[in-house]
C-alpha cells in the first residue's frame, strides 16, 4: 500500500485554500534529458527503468488518482497499477512534448474516467474510507484538530464539484502545475482551463459557505 506522508497530506489542503489571484501563463515544460533517457530504456524494456520510474512517480500518481475517486484506497491502488502498466506499454509513443509527470497524469486521467464509465455511476459525494493521519513533530494538538476539521470540510466539499472540476483545482494546487501543464493533462485548452479553475474555485467557495451556514 502507498501511505502518503501526513505533511505532504495537510499540503493538498492548505493548497486548495491557498487559492492564487493570478493564474501563471507559463508554457507547458518539455521532458528533460533525464526524462528522455528514461523513457527510451523503458521502450527496450529495461526493467531497471521500469522500477525507477514507479520509485519516482509512484506517489504522485496514487495521490491523483486518489482524490479522483472519492477516497476509494483499494480503486486508487487498482488504478495506479493500470496507469503505469499502460505507461510501460506505450512507452515507445513518448515524444518529451511534456513533463513525464504530465504524460502519466494524463494517462491517469483516462483511466479514472474509464474506471467512471464502467460503473456507469458519478463519483459518490462523500469520501468512503475516513483517513486520519496523526499528528507530526512540531504540530501542537489544537493545530492538528484545526487541520483535521479543515481537512474534513475541504475533503466533502471538493468531493461534490464536477469531475473536471475536482481534476483542474488538483493538478493546478495540489500539484502545483501551471495553466499549460494542466491543460496538456486535460487535453483542454489554457483559457478553457482558466475557465474551468474560475468556475471551480467559485463552487467551492459557496458549497464551504453554505455548510458554514448550516
Amino acid at each position: 500500500m502507498i501511505v502518503l506522508p501526513p505533511a505532504r497530506f495537510f499540503h493538498f489542503w492548505r493548497g486548495i485554500l491557498a487559492f492564487s489571484s493570478d493564474i501563471l501563463h507559463r508554457k507547458g515544460q518539455r521532458a528533460t534529458p533525464s526524462e528522455e533517457a528514461l523513457m527510451r530504456q523503458l521502450a527496450r524494456r529495461d526493467p531497471d527503468a521500469a522500477a525507477e520510474m514507479v520509485r519516482e512517480y509512484a506517489e504522485v500518481v496514487y495521490r491523483f488518482i486518489y482524490h479522483q475517486v472519492g477516497g476509494v484506497v483499494e480503486d486508487a491502488e487498482d488504478l495506479t497499477q493500470e496507469t503505469f502498466l499502460a505507461a510501460l506499454q506505450s512507452a515507445h509513443r513518448f515524444r518529451g512534448d511534456s513533463r513525464l509527470r504530465t504524460w502519466l497524469f494524463r494517462i491517469a486521467a483516462h483511466k479514472i474516467a474509464d474506471h467512471w464509465r464502467a460503473r456507469h455511476r458519478q463519483p459518490p459525494q462523500f469520501p468512503l474510507e475516513d483517513w486520519r493521519p496523526t499528528a507530526g513533530e512540531g504540530v501542537s494538538p489544537p493545530a492538528f484538530l484545526e487541520e483535521t476539521e479543515v481537512r474534513d470540510r475541504v475533503r466533502a466539499a471538493l468531493l461534490t464539484l464536477p469531475p473536471h472540476y475536482r481534476t483542474a483545482l488538483v493538478l493546478r494546487y495540489v500539484e502545483e502545475m501551471s495553466v499549460a501543464e494542466v491543460a496538456q493533462v486535460m487535453e483542454r485548452s489554457p483559457k478553457s482551463v482558466e475557465s474551468i479553475l474560475i468556475r471551480a474555485k467559485q463552487m467551492l467557495a459557496q458549497t464551504l459557505g453554505e455548510a458554514d451556514e448550516s
